[in-house]
């Protein structure tokens, strides 16, 4: 087999339900659970200071059981 075809990937972060890797063309690969996203580095981080606003936000809100749980939708960009 032709090594050029073998994605070698570098472990950088791992938790339960979650796995960033960073492929040798430098492609960062987001694990989480079912589902991976193929980031380059900018997206990435763009992704993750997004991730973080979102968290504060929801950490703002005060929480009163499942019902407390915005619904999930598709928003358009």
């Amino acid at each position: 087999m032709n090594d050029e075809l073998i994605d070698i990937r570098e472990p950088l972060a791992g938790s339960k339900n979650v796995r960033v890797e960073r492929g040798r063309d430098g492609v960062l690969h987001v694990l989480v659970g079912p589902i991976t996203l193929h980031l380059e580095r900018a997206y990435c981080e763009e992704l993750a200071a997004t991730l973080a606003r979102a968290m504060v936000r929801l950490s703002e809100r005060p929480v009163t059981g499942p019902s407390a749980r915005p619904e999930l939708r598709l928003v358009e960009d």
